[in-house]
């Protein structure tokens, strides 16, 4: 029966007529304006029906409501109106209902104001036919799917902080006057080899499950600085390669002018946005009559970075920091380019996969593909919207509705207690008034509700949450804020809270045992007096891995201050000589010795020479087969990288060519 009624379909026109027309047909017959037949015809409402309507001892718009049959609806217009009030408010708190949700409240809302209805007692549920009626009854109600935002940035888009950063670029806007090719905004951004949100696909309806090609299960950060002008003036992007050196294959496809650098972490450091900066002055070209305002978050890579801000007031630049966890409202780029960005580098990825089968994406790809995703995105309707939509240019204050700041309404604190003064003349007052009497009032009323009594609102059913009173400060935290890095006083705080010399703490003896181990390997130790002289032995693979390094005495570890030059054994796995500049030519196999600062050791690899330039030479490197002893292969994906001629040790002259790409060093 409840799946026939949901897959009903109307078969007549009856009760097609509407209930707007039926009120102004009835209130015009009664005050005598119209006749019953010409306002049956004015309006085109049943004649029959405005009879019966007009026959009703009850006012216009009760008569004129639709009723099918001998089922009414469970509540009135005004009690839907509060349920329907109670769920948009609860989405702008950000702490929307689902489905479920919903039915409860509606139950309990029956239940409590003792209104007849026929809902399931065992579930304690609303019907899921009255959700949809009531759903069709309130089209501007509908099941989304929401976006995560986080706590902080629910409490932190408040209007203090809002009004804080206005004031400050209001100050700056009103001093230096500036247009909108003078006002740019930075952001850094990830690039994965495996974007996270795969675009929508056309697929068999009802097929549970739908899959998309990804080139790993987790992919490969790299991260890219963008910078755009309220004018639509793009500065050429940064990016940061998870890497130690630099690869070639890394500038492929990048825009023009692109700056590409390397950390092993792949994220921003402090020395690296000094590089940046210098290249943002170079293309935005800020002078003393023409200064300009770069717009950034609060990284500690931004506001902690003492070269950089001493750099930018020497260069006419004015920094404005946006308040801790306003981006996603207050950042240009966050809120116009981003997504697009994002969106774009998601379908080239998915067009590379599928013009290349069988390969996977990795960090040599992504510059290319980036460059082209950067292409499409950086319109100028996309710069311009973002200023435009977060009231920075045009400088708009106001630009924020007030439902925007309602999450915050969560944590927002009570007052502070009443002053004293205040408090007696309260107390006077209440002293000099007699107190009305006690009413007594119970959650669940014994009677059913009459239209004079009040009812239980949604509100006291499901209360809105509210945060607890925070009763302590928490003062040893720093804590952002809002501010122009670039003023004096900003940059002295800074400079005195960095600079101040930290009191180094007691050194503390560690105890080492008596079988050491690097790298998980054993190290042979080697007794010795403390009088003679030190001494490093070295144990090697023969197949150029990773090569453990023993210590003659523990004074010579890898964390002692004075640490020793490494010296290796004569005897090599592999026959080689040495050579220089003019005996390397390219295609040689060469023999080659990369530190490993973190690790203290070295790791031995064979490569073979591409071109060389003075004492640099850059070089493809290989791969062990299998580990099989002194046979070596090229890797599916390409290994290139630029050394420095002191860590070739040497030119590999005998070896043997085998099938498969195979080479076998004697």
């Amino acid at each position: 029966m409840t799946s026939m009624v949901r897959k009903y379909k109307r078969k007549s026109t009856q009760h097609s007529w509407s209930e707007e027309g039926m009120k102004n047909a009835i209130s015009d017959c009664k005050a005598g304006n119209l006749s019953v037949a010409m306002a049956a015809k004015t309006y085109d409402v049943p004649l029959t029906t405005l009879y019966r309507k007009m026959k009703l001892n009850s006012s216009a718009e009760e008569a004129s409501q639709k009723k099918l049959g001998r089922y009414r609806p469970t509540f009135t217009k005004e009690q839907e109106q509060q349920l329907r009030d109670y769920i948009l408010l609860m989405e702008k708190r950000l702490f929307g209902l689902s489905m479920r949700d919903f039915r409860s409240l509606a139950y309990q809302y029956a239940e409590l104001n003792r209104i007849p209805h026929s809902f399931c007692k065992k579930t304690a549920l609303a019907g899921e036919d009255w959700v949809s009626n009531f759903l069709k009854r309130n089209p501007e109600i509908s099941l989304r799917l929401p976006e995560k935002t986080s706590a902080a940035r629910a409490a932190a888009f408040n209007r203090p902080n809002v009004a804080n950063f206005f004031a400050l670029l209001g100050e700056l806007m009103d001093k230096y006057h500036f247009t909108a090719s003078q006002i740019y905004n930075c952001d850094e951004t990830g690039l994965s080899t495996v974007p996270n949100k795969p675009s929508k696909i056309l697929s068999l309806k009802g097929k549970k499950q739908i899959g998309s090609l990804s080139s790993a299960e987790r992919g490969t950060l790299v991260t890219a600085e963008i910078c755009v002008s309220a004018s639509g003036h793009y500065i050429p992007p940064l990016l940061i390669f998870p890497r130690v050196r630099l690869n070639p294959l890394f500038d492929v496809g990048l825009p023009p002018d692109s700056v590409v650098v390397c950390h092993p972490s792949g994220w921003m450091q402090t020395d690296i946005f000094v590089v940046w900066f210098k290249h943002f002055v170079r293309y935005a070209k800020p002078t003393n009559t023409d200064p300009v305002l770069l717009i950034m978050d609060g990284h500690a890579t931004h506001t902690k970075n003492i070269e950089m801000m001493e750099l930018a007031k020497s260069t006419n630049v004015h920094i404005l920091i946006l308040p801790p966890h306003t981006s996603h409202r207050l950042q240009p780029l966050d809120v116009s380019y981003m997504f697009p960005l994002s969106a774009f580098y998601e379908q080239e990825v998915r067009a590379w996969q599928r013009n290349h089968p069988g390969k996977v994406v990795t960090i040599h790809n992504v510059g290319a593909l980036f460059g082209k995703a950067y292409q499409r995105a950086s319109t100028q309707q996309n710069a311009t919207s973002g200023f435009q939509n977060t009231g920075i240019f045009p400088y708009n204050p106001h630009i924020f509705p007030d439902d925007l700041f309602e999450p915050s309404e969560t944590t927002n604190r009570e007052l502070p207690p009443t002053p004293p003064a205040a408090l007696e003349n309260l107390i006077q007052e209440v002293n000099n008034t007699t107190p009305p009497p006690a009413a007594t009032t119970s959650s669940i009323p014994d009677k059913p509700q009459s239209k004079s009594q009040k009812l239980l609102a949604p509100e006291e059913i499901l209360p809105i949450p509210k945060a607890d009173v925070q009763l302590k400060q928490r003062t040893n935290r720093n804590r952002g804020k809002t501010m122009i890095l670039t003023s004096t006083p900003n940059m002295e705080e800074i400079k005195e809270k960095h600079s101040t010399p930290k009191i180094p703490t007691k050194a503390v003896k560690r105890k080492i045992s008596s079988s050491p181990k690097i790298n998980n390997c054993p190290v042979k130790r080697k007794q010795e007096n403390k009088n003679t002289e030190k001494k490093v032995f070295v144990e090697s693979d023969l197949s150029g891995s990773n090569e453990t390094i023993s210590y003659a005495d523990s004074s010579e570890s890898p964390d002692a201050e004075n640490e020793s030059e490494l010296s290796f054994e004569e005897d090599r796995p592999l026959h080689y000589s040495t050579v220089s500049v003019a005996d390397i030519h390219p295609n040689d196999y060469v023999l080659i010795d990369l530190q490993d600062e973190a690790k203290k050791t070295k790791k031995r690899f064979v490569a073979q020479v591409m071109c060389a330039k003075k004492n640099r030479i850059n070089v493809k490197f290989m791969r062990e087969y299998r580990q099989s002893k002194n046979i070596y292969v090229f890797p599916a994906i390409p290994d290139e990288s630029e050394v420095f001629l002191n860590e070739i040790i040497g030119r590999l002259h005998s070896y043997e060519l085998l099938r498969y790409g195979k080479i076998k060093f004697l």
